[in-house]
């Protein structure tokens, strides 16, 4: 039965688009892939391939990137579609792994620009997997429409663009912030339940031992009176499913005063800074200077500079007597300020609890910012706008070259 050139085009469509979303969503945001690869580094007790966890992220971005756009123009097509068809089984049979064990809870397949779980990820891959297996099926049904210098362009600048996008996403912020601690965006908001919205329900059990038998009881029947049962455990199990906060598990806490300072931190009124280091050993000169240099003329200003940490208490006094910051410290949760901003360190600032602006340690601003706080950071956003305009218009040259150069699906000549 003779297939039609629509149907030969949806195969390679489909792990085309796949492909290519995947990998420039990777090299948006390089520094949370790593973050990714770390993650299942550990899961699979490979930790010691943690330090090339950068590597692995930026290759696979470009590698699937490349893949993705060579299948949609039609290059090298037998060569393609063999990888494709290895990586995509690959990546089918890990998932499927992935969703049995759960060794992790995201694959990271999307960055975190499309969140799935690991059984929706494993769907997925089978669906890609049919169209990249009729694909393969076909592969010498495919004509190549490039050659000399148009072939040569067709499969260089492709490569340029998202190796140039992943480079500047490393040492810039992510033109595309899709988390939930973007420009804009109200922490209070994203860690409170909307109004109208069911509370999620919980229930205590107790676990009581009396003449070596140990029985679990609620809070309805537990046996208040009988003082001859003796308290073993107690853990909480959810009963009823409400809404739940993007930001449930945000907490800050302020170790020089022993108490959690998330909400004052939020609910703050007007301008606030906080430079955020998961792991403050890794802050370098340069950098730790321009923000000592930040926090003294905030102070001047009367605005409150704060460094938040995952760091141990003993590495924050080795820092503090390296640089002499006279920093206020508060900590949290590494994963969170990982999460918060893609670079060690990093700068946000706060208004009214919004994010009006997050900066790169390699772009961390001048003194100037403590004089006029909204309008310094109105123009470093509409700078940043124009830079995502910059790279939305490469993007856009690449469709134009699909275009000019559109690979009509033929039947080779025999």
């Amino acid at each position: 039965m003779a297939i039609t050139a629509s149907i030969k085009f949806l195969c390679r469509l489909i792990p085309a688009a796949v492909f290519i979303f995947s990998g420039f969503v990777k090299a948006v945001d390089p520094t949370g892939g790593a973050v990714k690869f770390e993650d299942y580094f550990e899961a699979f007790h490979l930790n010691w391939l943690i330090p090339l966890s950068m590597f692995f992220s930026i290759t696979l971005a470009v590698f699937e990137f490349l893949l993705g756009f060579y299948i949609l123009i039609n290059l090298f097509t037998k060569k393609t579609a063999t990888i494709a068809l290895i990586v995509i089984s690959f990546f089918t049979a890990l998932t499927f792994f992935i969703a049995i064990f759960n060794p992790v809870e995201d694959c990271g397949c999307f960055g975190e620009a499309i969140i799935l779980t690991n059984w929706q990820t494993f769907w997925k891959n089978i669906f890609v997997l049919l169209f990249t297996l009729l694909f393969y099926s076909l592969r010498k049904q495919y004509y190549q429409p490039l050659k000399g210098i148009k072939l040569l362009l067709a499969a260089v600048v492709p490569f340029l663009y998202i190796a140039g996008l992943s480079f500047y996403s490393l040492n810039n912020l992510p033109p595309l912030d899709f988390r939930n601690y973007k420009i804009g965006n109200n922490i209070e908001e994203l860690m409170s339940i909307p109004k109208g919205e069911d509370h999620p329900e919980y229930e205590t059990i107790f676990i009581l031992e009396k003449d070596g038998e140990k029985r679990e009881f609620t809070v309805d029947d537990y046996p208040y009176e009988d003082t001859t049962w003796v308290y073993v455990d107690r853990y909480t199990e959810l009963i009823k499913e409400g809404y739940t906060p993007p930001l449930e598990d945000f907490y800050i806490f302020d170790a020089e005063l022993d108490y959690e300072v998330t909400n004052e931190i939020t609910t703050m009124t007007g301008a606030q800074f906080l430079f955020i280091s998961p792991d403050i050993t890794k802050i370098d000169k340069r950098s730790a200077e321009a923000a000592k240099e930040l926090a003294q003329n905030a102070d001047l200003q009367n605005i409150p500079f704060y460094c938040l940490t995952a760091s141990s208490d003993e590495e924050t006094s080795q820092f503090e007597k390296r640089y002499n910051t006279d920093f206020h410290y508060l900590i949290s949760d590494q994963v969170t300020l990982k999460t918060m901003i893609r670079s060690n360190p990093g700068l946000i600032l706060l208004y009214d609890g919004t994010i009006i602006g997050k900066w790169h340690y390699n772009n961390i601003p001048n003194t100037e910012i403590t004089n006029n706080t909204l309008t310094y950071s109105i123009k470093e956003n509409q700078a940043k706008n124009r830079s995502l305009f910059i790279w939305s218009n490469a993007l856009g040259i690449l469709l134009f070259i699909i275009l000019i150069f559109s690979s009509k699906t033929k039947n080779r000549k025999k």
